[in-house]
């Protein structure tokens, strides 16, 4: 048997004290260790970074306080850059190893590593299921010493840019992190040296600490061999199985062929056998207690983003399950004999609740069914896959390196970029506010200000800002900005096909520049407008209505917003479209060959409609500028293959269909639309439909009906 948790104290651990008296013994001596030098433990950003600031801004005809600062941004951009170097330095592993990976095979098996380690600390440090009474009710703050490893860290900081699912899981298992709330962006920052990116070094305490109520090493190995293992439990009997993480056999925990003999009662398990374990354990709970525990994705209003009445989760559960009233519960491993081990098994007992007749495999399982199934795809706590989610997060954080974002030394002078993109998130609420029900799309310079709100709340479409508006879920419940003044609460879905993201990318566009002035993005990307309005009837156009004697570009550029565009060359690639929410196709079938195919013939006529207008004098300056541009410019959601990746799957990680390459799909299907194996066909395991809601809208709606 594994070692039982440590029992849970809200006291912190305190930290040894130091003293700085030298010791006897001569010059070569070290003296004690002096913490007056010590990380402060609060992120120092760029002297004047938030000077130009405005102090409100309008969003929806209301005057609101800024909901993230520059230098909450140039804060979670330490992060990132940290994190990436993390990934460079397990990729880049050049020491001894028993089973030769990839760079990238390597990086998937410490990923499952990262996660695994992330479920000790927040299930035994922070607080896990059935510890409520212990927690408390009011909210804390973090304690120095539960401050985690970086690699933990970085699955905490992607958990947390899935601000929905987040915040259910933490309502029905992490009730510890509950009470954290938001991510504590500035503490964690600086626990990161700015400069090179590296980790600061722990104290004895924060690593005895995580330690003590881990069992696991503060620092996660870089490299993984077929010796280290872990601790499984076998879902019929419950005993624990000690695992190697990888195997020449290609079945380790960390391998996408893990499967495992129960050392006890010689049952066969597999990662979709822990899951359904899982299920039957939230089953066996929801049948004890059915008015307080209730299947995942049945607790949120998916359009309001808050917690929907009791009655209706209750209601959705029942369904769901088939309880009558007087159901006895029973055993997780009881009713793994009676219904069976796979996820196909399950779902044919919830379809006849569903559905409410025999199970007729011709009709379609229903849709809130496959969406509350996919909460049960892997074990764990979590109701997403974490390995997938921190891989797509990864290639979005590439792109903040690759800008120069990461390099804090770039903020000392340059304070216009990061304000820019404050700017145009609060920009972004505004546009969300009026154009309710739509999807948006973001722009890097807006994920930059994600990237720091997202630390803060998280919002799914301008860039880098969005992304860190996720990250405060207690902000992101709370703020006046978000659900009183847009009325809705966003979401971060990153698995959206690239047909829809090119569609609603260029009605983004339409719409930022009719309520704004200026283009949405001036980096080359040609957006339906460009080409003089499409079938919306734009009012707005990048053609004067007269023709001009001389180029637009002679005349100094006249920019009615500069506080949202900047027409530098150098701050053009950062209104480049957000791209990292897409799901590129590996394998392509005809319909997405022939919708990018499309897609390309449209860009081409966009461009040369343009380069005729600029021919004859007829395009404004943004147009102008947008031509020059598209020369040898890269657009986005046009390609339905990823770029560079030969072979996305392979005998390592776990997963989804995106578990190897990060937003690779195997499948004939459309991005977004196929979810691969388990029966759960036709639904991405991460994603809502924006116009119809979650499971509660649709039992709502069969109610009402």
């Amino acid at each position: 048997m594994a070692a039982p948790p440590p029992s849970y104290t809200s006291t912190p651990v305190q930290a040894p004290a130091y003293t700085a008296t030298p010791i006897p013994g001569g010059s070569d001596a070290l003296p004690e260790y002096d913490d007056a030098n010590a990380p402060s433990g609060i992120f120092v950003p760029s002297q004047g970074i938030n000077d130009k600031l405005p102090n409100h801004f309008k969003i929806n005809n209301q005057y609101v306080k800024a909901q993230v600062l520059p230098s909450e941004l140039q804060a979670h951009l330490v992060l990132l850059g940290a994190f990436y170097r993390l990934r460079e330095e397990v990729r880049t592993f050049k020491g001894k190893a028993d089973l030769s990976m990839e760079p990238d095979e390597r990086w998937t098996v410490f990923l499952q590593r990262a996660i695994y380690r992330f479920e000790q600390w927040a299930v035994r440090m922070i607080g896990g299921e059935g510890q409520e009474e212990v927690l408390g009710e009011g909210p804390r703050v973090l304690a120095s010493n539960e401050v985690p490893p970086l690699d933990v860290l970085m699955v905490w900081h992607t958990y947390m840019l899935n601000p929905r699912t987040y915040y259910e899981d933490c309502l029905r298992k992490l009730p510890g992190l509950l009470r954290i709330g938001s991510l504590p962006l500035m503490q964690l920052a600086s626990s990161i040296d700015s400069e090179t990116l590296l980790p600061h070094p722990p104290s004895e305490s924060r690593v005895a600490a995580f330690a003590a109520f881990t069992c696991q090493p503060f620092d996660c190995p870089l490299n993984t061999t077929s010796e280290e293992t872990v601790h499984v439990y076998c879902p019929s009997c419950s005993q624990s199985n000690t695992v190697p993480w990888i195997t020449f056999k290609g079945d380790g925990f960390a391998q996408r062929g893990f499967g495992c003999i129960c050392n006890d009662c010689r049952f066969m398990f597999t990662r979709e056998t822990l899951g359904v374990r899982k299920f039957y354990e939230d089953m066996e709970k929801c049948i004890a207690s059915p008015e307080r525990t209730f299947l995942a994705n049945t607790i949120l209003d998916y359009h309001a983003g808050v917690q929907a009445e009791v009655q209706w989760s209750q209601v959705l559960t029942a369904t769901v399950l088939s309880l009558k009233q007087g159901t006895a519960p029973a055993p997780a491993q009881i009713w793994g004999k009676q219904i069976g081990w796979t996820m196909k098994a399950v779902e044919d007992y919830c379809r006849i609740g569903m559905l409410g007749k025999k199970n007729q495999p011709w009709i379609a399982t229903p849709r809130p069914l496959n969406i509350i199934l996919s909460a049960y795809r892997q074990p764990g706590p979590f109701s997403l896959d974490l390995a997938s989610a921190v891989l797509r997060q990864m290639n979005f954080i590439e792109k903040m390196v690759n800008l120069g974002f990461t390099e804090q030394a770039r903020w000392e002078e340059d304070h216009d970029a990061l304000t820019r993109s404050v700017v145009r998130y609060h920009s972004f609420l505004d546009l969300m506010a009026s154009t309710a029900g739509n999807f948006v799309v973001p722009t890097l310079v807006g994920s930059t200000r994600v990237t720091s709100v997202l630390s803060l709340i998280r919002s799914p479409v301008i860039g880098t800002s969005n992304d860190q508006t996720e990250l405060f879920v207690e902000q992101y419940l709370q703020s006046r900005t978000l659900k009183d003044v847009i009325g809705i609460i966003p979401d971060h879905d990153d698995k959206v096909g690239q047909g829809a993201l090119s569609d609603a990318y260029d009605k983004t566009a339409e719409a930022w520049k009719a309520r704004f002035g200026v283009p949405y993005s001036i980096c080359g990307c040609l957006p339906q407008d460009v080409a003089g309005g499409g079938s919306g009837g734009s009012s707005f156009s990048f053609f004067s209505k007269k023709g001009k004697s001389k180029s637009a570009l002679e005349k100094p550029l006249e920019n009615p917003r500069p506080d949202l565009l900047s027409p530098s060359d150098e701050a053009a690639e950062l209104t480049h479209p957000s791209d990292h929410h897409a799901v590129a196709i590996v394998n392509p079938g005809e319909p997405n060959a022939a919708e990018a195919q499309l897609r390309r013939r449209e860009l081409a006529k966009r461009a040369k409609d343009l380069g005729k207008s600029v021919e004859r004098g007829k395009a404004d300056q943004w147009g102008e500028v947008m031509h020059k541009r598209a020369v040898d410019h890269t657009p986005s959601f046009l390609c339905p293959v990823q770029y560079g990746v030969q072979t996305p799957f392979s005998k390592f990680g776990q997963g989804d269909c995106t578990a190897f390459s990060g937003n690779g799909l195997q499948s004939a299907s459309a991005a977004g639309e196929c979810c691969k194996g388990n029966g759960m066909n036709g639904l991405c395991g991460a994603q809502f439909d924006q116009k119809r809601g979650g499971p509660l809208e649709s039992v709502k709606l069969s109610v009402m009906m």
